[in-house]
């Protein structure tokens, strides 16, 4: 465990949610860079935060105020943190009604479940990365299950340890865009992870491999329109 874990621990929700101020934002993704229990459990809280995003809020009566940003951090932390707990009785429960992530595995690069429906698309590498991925889109009553492929072929000496952490993201066809899960890749690793999200297949308008910070797309799928 990263020694730094202990002072970070609590920010993943604060971090996806804006809250943390522009010094403690910087110190927080120097701290990603560095520790994968963190990465992690931004990756986690993301998908139920992206979610929350897209209930409509109830009118405001005279005696009802609007939650500031850091009392809705504590209270999407406190459910990551409970949700943490659960883990271990949420392994192999089926994806419903929301976006859910599973632990990355090694696996070859092709999907080659042959009975999973969806189709298949081949990400562009945009920023000359050491990587090769593919993405399986799959239609279901509540939204697109999200199963990607990734290689990395960079070289050991250009890797942290632990490995280069990234992040996978649907945008919509409006332009916004969601995190769906976070991973760590080191040199000649293949990752599979599968994830999900409450748009239909036709409301996708992209699927983007991005840096941890989300700032920079390194791969992308785009739908056509």
């Amino acid at each position: 465990m990263n020694p730094d874990h202990s002072r970070f621990a609590e920010w993943d929700a604060a971090y996806v949610l804006g809250a943390l101020s522009a010094s403690d934002r910087r110190d927080y993704e120097d701290h990603l860079a560095e520790c994968a229990e963190c990465t992690r459990a931004v990756g986690e809280v993301a998908p139920t935060v992206g979610l929350l995003s897209r209930v409509a809020a109830p009118p405001l009566t005279e005696r009802d105020e609007e939650p500031d940003a850091a009392h809705r951090a504590q209270l999407v932390s406190i459910a990551g943190r409970r949700a943490r707990r659960r883990r271990a009785w949420w392994v192999g429960a089926s994806v419903a009604a929301a976006a859910i992530v599973v632990a990355a595995v090694a696996v070859p690069l092709t999907i080659e479940n042959a009975t999973q429906q969806g189709s298949v698309y081949a990400l562009e590498d945009l920023a000359n990365a050491p990587l090769e991925a593919s993405v399986r889109l799959t239609d279901a009553a509540w939204g697109t299950q999200i199963d990607l492929v990734c290689r990395y072929s960079g070289e050991v000496l250009d890797a942290p340890e632990g490995g280069w952490p990234y992040a996978l993201a649907v945008v919509d066809a409006n332009g916004a865009s969601t995190t769906l899960s976070t991973w760590r890749a080191e040199p000649g690793s293949t990752t599979q992870l599968s994830a999900g999200t409450d748009l239909g297949v036709g409301d996708i308008g992209a699927v983007e491999i991005r840096t941890i910070t989300g700032e920079r797309v390194l791969m992308r799928y785009e739908a056509d329109r």
